[in-house]
């Protein structure tokens, strides 16, 4: 009896992180190259606007250290590198981002590998590593990050909210 109780107080604690969960959309991917920029486009059509972007790939230093930024119409809105407070899957080197109240529309996340920011405010200026050949992630050492082997797995999770 102590553990079905003990089952049933569980569940119930838990009902309110699943409702969250609910609204929770994903993007998987893989950056093949250092400068390699992917994109994910996110619709805000209903709601407050309030939109929470995260990755979870940096894995305890076991995969790349990635970059996000949100756009709308090409202006750049936020950019975060090492932001790990938005899920418990979150390593010290994933990112993270929380906009209130945006406005209706499509918004574009870019992930990228450290250290390769955005240059400047508009997604037109691109990118700081866009004018070096590509290097592949296998062969390439992140910048920060040196070790025996650097890193060898190029695997992106960006996910996000919106309410």
């Amino acid at each position: 009896m102590k553990i079905a109780l003990f089952l049933l107080v569980a569940l119930s604690l838990q009902a309110p992180a699943r409702a969250q969960v609910v609204n929770e959309q994903s993007y998987t991917g893989h950056l093949e190259d250092h400068n390699q920029v992917e994109y994910a486009t996110i619709p805000i059509a209903t709601g407050t606007g309030n939109l929470r972007v995260w990755t979870d790939s940096y894995a305890g230093s076991a995969n790349l250290d990635p970059i996000i930024a949100v756009w709308h119409n090409g202006v750049l809105v936020a950019v975060n590198d090492d932001n790990p407070t938005f899920s418990p899957f979150q390593t010290m080197r994933d990112s993270g981002i929380a906009l209130p109240a945006l406005a209706l529309g499509s918004y574009v996340v870019t992930i990228t590998a450290y250290p390769n920011f955005p240059v400047g405010n508009s997604l037109d200026n691109g990118f700081a590593y866009d004018s070096q050949r590509p290097i592949a992630i296998e062969e390439w050492c992140q910048p920060g990050h040196p070790g025996p082997g650097c890193y060898t797995r190029h695997h992106l999770s960006l996910h996000w909210t919106i309410d």
